[in-house]
């Protein structure tokens, strides 16, 4: 469920207006240019989760972090973002333009049951970017000024035409890439639906004071209601990989925020992600990483 203090505290942190509508929508909904969001820029550039779903069309030269690495973005391109991940952004472009939606999944579902993971756009955790040529920027940029159009308005069904538009948007880019219509059956991906959200719930916001309750399959599986065997057989499928490796990659990338943005001993950051000795911690960082924590601070 959306947290409404997360919403205000995104707007007192990032917005350089008043720019939150006031509207009947179940959710939240909002479409905010670059200029609205230049309160402070380097609130921008620091690895936080957003409280909703983000569409941002930019054009012009900049650099989105995630999951510990830096992607650079040229010319048109559109991104989507969704909750569960860290994102920063910078630009030094003077010429950057953009314009951003953003929506609570509560928004996009209205009264259906659907579910925007169930989108294939929104399905992997990680940054959606894809290029765009002039005719195609232009074609999207068009939606985007009919969705304004509609959102502004007085009609009394408003809220219907915008879903709508947002909806095309996601479409229109989702025929673009193949890749991202790849089949995956509803029951496997159903299992690697609810075991992402609960990995999620088990990492969010740790810190000293809230640490990883447990990072093992067996607690995930136990959760999911079935054997580790079946969690494993079911990712396998779904994503190439075991339970186990999708739990490292989860620990690694948690690891480096902790590393890079707290100032955390590697004892505390140890506690945050369950091991019993920042040893052992040590140990597995530097296996799957080739360096130590410290090292990773100071690189």
């Amino acid at each position: 469920m959306m947290n409404p203090a997360a919403i205000d505290n995104f707007y007192k942190q990032y917005v350089d207006q008043a720019v939150v509508s006031q509207n009947d929508f179940p959710g939240h909904f909002n479409l905010l240019s670059w200029e609205n969001l230049q309160k402070d820029q380097t609130a921008c550039e620091r690895l936080q989760r957003k409280p909703f779903y983000k569409i941002a069309l930019l054009c012009g030269e900049a650099i989105y972090s995630v999951n510990n690495k830096e992607i650079p973005v040229s010319g048109p391109t559109i991104i989507f973002t969704q909750p569960r991940l860290r994102t920063g952004f910078k630009t030094d472009d003077e010429h950057f333009r953009a314009i951003f939606l953003v929506f609570s999944e509560s928004f996009f579902k209205g009264a259906s049951r659907a579910s925007l993971t169930d989108l294939p756009i929104f399905r992997k955790r990680d940054l959606q970017i894809q290029s765009l040529t002039k005719t195609e920027y232009e074609e999207i940029r068009l939606i985007f000024d009919q969705l304004n159009l509609e959102f502004t308005s007085g009609y009394t069904f408003k809220e219907h035409l915008v879903r709508n538009r947002v909806s095309d948007i996601i479409h229109y880019i989702q025929k673009l890439d193949n890749e991202l219509l790849t089949a995956v059956t509803e029951q496997n991906r159903g299992i690697e639906e609810l075991f992402i959200t609960a990995l999620e719930d088990a990492f969010q916001d740790l810190n000293i004071h809230h640490v990883l309750k447990d990072k093992s399959p067996a607690y995930f599986a136990n959760i999911l209601g079935i054997s580790v065997d079946q969690l494993n057989r079911n990712l396998k499928r779904t994503t190439g990989k075991t339970t186990l490796a999708i739990i490292h990659e989860r620990l690694l990338e948690e690891a480096n925020v902790l590393i890079k943005h707290t100032d955390y001993s590697v004892k505390e950051i140890a506690w945050c992600l369950h091991f019993q000795e920042a040893s052992h911690f040590q140990n597995f960082y530097k296996k799957h990483t080739g360096i130590t924590p410290l090292e990773h601070r100071t690189a």
